[in-house]
């Protein structure tokens, strides 16, 4: 290929690429252009079409029709492996690397990275696979030793790993490369991020990027251009120069904004508070944390990695045991605490991980929503299936879950339409009066985070104390009525925010 073919060919276009599932169309006659050079943002609510783009780009799924061209050659992805030896690599939102095994036999795992060098009648040979994993780090400016256990490393250099794994897709064609970054902030801490942007920006330099995030902030300072799906349509493709979030998030949802402000409710005086903690320890975890939750209000902790606020808020649920310390539950005393107890107590968690702990992939989104508290749809220990997808279907409406199908296994909705039904599953507890939210909006595109604050706030409405794990310190400081900050599994600082007012910059250096 000539330079000046290079130069005008797109690395990735796309004509007329549609497809559905049965009555559902998931990709609405989808055409863009991606050249070399270029970081491409790809945003949309959960259901937009995102995932099934980046499906059919990567050979998971087939198009019904449609084209597409790579490097200028039309392709036809059958399998992950196809579209790999057409230099595409992706970064998923969850790692996917072997911790056992070491950073160079991860990178060899895509098969076109150990091809001719790495394996010899399905033995490695170490030497040459060792080396071509340290060229492929170089590139990424990455100085991780490729005989390092991955399961050593922190987070953020496991990220690196992934992305070396994907960009080590063949180019011997001298293509240039497209690496898909699916989410990969989601789950990394302020200082992690920051790592990853500056890689991010090094990908320009030899190859392109489609970088799909929710966090319209991140989009707009580390992308070239913006393309905006929804309903499986591409309704707008944005320079980022000329773009703002809100005019991002009406492009999304189709509408603007209808977030409400948090109305903090003063700090009552002789009220008895809906759980209160008193030297609760757990060793090497968490140790002689005191605090009281009062109904209607949210209680922020923030942290960075290793504070113990995670094991902190399990501990809470029942979900991870305790040394010392006692908890108590509307001036009752919690004794022999475990997860049953804490239900039948008032206490609801939406965990971290939703697809492990949050929901049961193989049951009907009604099924889950009342799996729980079924109410009026339980007699005796069976269920009223009509009355059991009336509660669904209210939960649906109210939350705006798509697709609007309650009889669809929960696994093959979007993450943020999971998450919305994890939430419906504690809120339709009646008699909820603690809820813990554990990185309740990660993953989450803007208007699903909008629904899923305001049902917080609808909550506290309705008298229950919310425990939140926030993603950000400024969604700590946007929806708590107080922050707790944590460090080393103590409380560090403690903040009423109807009467202070921190920074986040005061919140970070109790962190640190």
């Amino acid at each position: 290929m000539t330079k000046a073919k290079e130069a005008t060919t797109p690395v990735l276009r796309l004509t007329d690429v549609q497809k559905s599932f049965g009555p559902v169309h998931a990709l609405k006659s989808v055409s863009l252009e991606i050249h070399r050079g270029e970081v491409i943002g790809l945003i949309g609510e959960n259901g937009a079409g995102k995932s099934t783009l980046l499906k059919i780009l990567t050979g998971i799924y087939q198009p019904d029709r449609g084209t597409i061209a790579v490097n200028g050659a039309t392709m036809k992805f059958r399998n992950p492996r196809d579209s790999a030896s057409a230099g595409i690599g992706v970064v998923h939102q969850e790692q996917s690397l072997f911790t056992n095994l070491t950073v160079a036999e991860n990178i060899a795992m895509n098969g076109a990275a150990s091809k001719g060098y790495g394996t010899t009648f399905g033995f490695y040979r170490w030497g040459k696979l060792n080396k071509a994993a340290a060229q492929t780090l170089e590139i990424i400016g990455s100085r991780l030793n490729p005989k390092t256990r991955v399961g050593d490393l922190s987070f953020v250099d496991r990220q690196m790993v992934e992305i070396a794994r994907a960009i080590s897709v063949d180019t011997s064609k001298n293509a240039t490369p497209l690496v898909i970054l699916d989410e990969p902030t989601s789950l990394l801490e302020r200082g992690e991020t920051a790592i990853l942007e500056r890689e991010i920006r090094k990908l320009k330099d030899f190859g392109s990027v489609i970088f799909v995030s929710h966090r319209l902030d991140e989009i707009i300072r580390n992308c070239d251009r913006i393309l905006v799906m929804r309903n499986g349509e591409l309704v707008a493709d944005r320079v980022t120069t000329s773009v703002t979030e809100d005019e991002l998030f009406k492009l999304m949802v189709g509408h603007e904004s209808h977030a409400t402000k948090h109305e903090r409710r003063a700090r009552p005086v002789n009220e008895t508070p809906a759980i209160e903690v008193t030297g609760l320890t757990r060793k090497g975890k968490f140790k002689n944390i005191s605090l009281s939750l009062h109904p209607g209000r949210v209680t922020a902790i923030v942290g960075t990695s290793g504070s113990g606020r995670e094991e902190f808020s399990r501990a809470l649920f029942g979900a991870e045991k305790f040394d010392g310390g006692t908890i108590m539950l509307n001036g009752r005393a919690a004794r022999g605490w475990r997860i049953p107890k804490a239900v039948k107590r008032g206490m609801g968690f939406v965990p971290a991980e939703r697809k492990v702990e949050g929901m049961v992939g193989g049951f009907t989104a009604a099924e889950n929503i009342v799996l729980t508290h079924p109410g009026d749809a339980a007699f005796g220990p069976f269920l009223k299936p009509w009355k059991r997808n009336k509660i669904a279907q209210q939960w649906f409406t109210t939350l705006d879950v798509r697709p609007n199908d309650i009889s669809q296994n929960l696994e093959r909705f979007s993450g943020g339409n999971q998450q919305k039904v994890v939430m419906a599953k504690w809120l339709n507890d009646p008699e909820l009066r603690v809820l813990v939210l554990d990185h309740p909006l990660r993953g989450l595109d803007p208007g699903a985070a909008e629904t899923v604050n305001e049902q917080i706030k609808a909550a506290c409405k309705k008298g229950t104390a919310v425990i939140l794990l926030a993603d950000t310190l400024e969604e700590a400081l946007e929806m708590g009525d107080d922050v707790i900050v944590m460090r080393d599994g103590i409380v560090s600082a403690s903040y009423d925010l109807t009467v202070d007012n921190p920074s986040t910059l005061d919140l970070l250096e109790r962190m640190v």
